[in-house]
């Protein structure tokens, strides 16, 4: 797998299944059959992901509902997708 970039396409991958439980979103990888949980800032991120979306976008997009600068947002939301992407929930082209 490339490193995420800010130019990096990124969508769900089809073979998760989600479900909201409470105040989280658990989330299962059919393949992999590992379970996986997002708190309210990574639900938001998963909802996004529904259509592909550049991470550029996405980050201007979470910046205007959150208070965090650019630098912070974008290192904070590649962390995270590169985390997903690594555990197979999310899919990436450049």
């Amino acid at each position: 797998m490339r490193d995420m970039t800010l130019e990096t396409v990124v969508c769900r991958s089809p073979d998760v299944l989600a479900s909201p439980v409470e105040n989280e979103l658990v989330m299962m990888d059919i393949e992999r059959g590992m379970y996986y949980a997002l708190n309210a800032v990574g639900i938001d991120i998963w909802d996004r992901l529904a259509e592909p979306i550049k991470v550029a976008n996405l980050c201007a997009q979470l910046q205007q509902g959150y208070a965090v600068d650019r630098a912070t947002c974008e290192a904070d939301v590649l962390a995270i997708l590169s985390d997903m992407a690594s555990s197979g929930l999310v899919l990436s082209s450049d």
